[in-house]
């Protein structure tokens, strides 16, 4: 079971991860032209997938990192490297953590974009899927797992809602609104990274410690 510190320090790196005020304006941007029954379509099946990528993430990952023989010390500090490279590119409000142009400009001709690239790796990209792993390889007890779940199907609905009202959301906020959010996403994300790291290299290195 995750102490109250442990759950709202993954909630709020889960959250600046998914970054879901962020994206709204990314979402809109990819859904333009589209009616609105497509778009909340699009947004739910989003959601689902988020949700579905996550929990297997959550479920299967420690085992297929204990099949190869990866400590959580060692998650720690690659998964707490990876978000915070994230982190700094979401500080900087660049798109490069998303997908790249080749990626952006294939979606746009897709029927369907709510799995790809909109769910990965947009949503549940690298930095997620690290910070998920993280959770799971620390707290391997099932009730510890149902509380990592319960705290992604809470985002994934939530991304589902905001995605749902994109458009009108995403134009009363503007360009520089939704910068700014992703921004403090950013500096919310690298500040967490730093602890992941931190303590994952004092347990890979106890010298650092002293």
């Amino acid at each position: 079971m995750l102490t109250h510190a442990a759950l709202a320090s993954f909630a709020a790196a889960l959250f600046s991860m998914m970054n879901p005020l962020g994206n709204i304006g990314v979402f809109a941007g990819m859904t333009a032209g589209r009616t609105d029954s497509e778009n909340k379509r699009t947004a739910w099946t989003c959601a689902m997938a988020v949700a579905i990528t996550l929990l297997i993430v959550t479920w299967g990952g420690p085992m297929l990192f204990k099949f190869f023989g990866v400590t959580v010390d060692s998650l720690r500090a690659a998964g707490g490297l990876i978000v915070l490279i994230i982190g700094l590119h979401m500080l900087f409000n660049k798109s490069e953590h998303k997908q790249s142009d080749e990626e952006l400009e294939e979606s746009e001709s897709q029927e369907s974009i709510a799995v790809v690239p909109l769910a990965i790796p947009m949503v549940a990209g690298p930095g997620t899927m690290a910070t998920v792993l993280v959770a799971a390889q620390q707290n391997q007890a099932v009730l510890g797992k149902l509380e990592v779940s319960a705290v992604i199907i809470f985002f994934s609905v939530l991304c589902g809602i905001l995605f749902s009202f994109a458009t009108p959301v995403s134009r009363r906020l503007g360009a520089s609104g939704m910068g700014v959010v992703t921004r403090v996403m950013g500096l919310v994300l690298a500040a967490i990274a730093m602890g992941m790291l931190t303590e994952g290299l004092k347990a890979l290195l106890p010298g650092l410690a002293s």
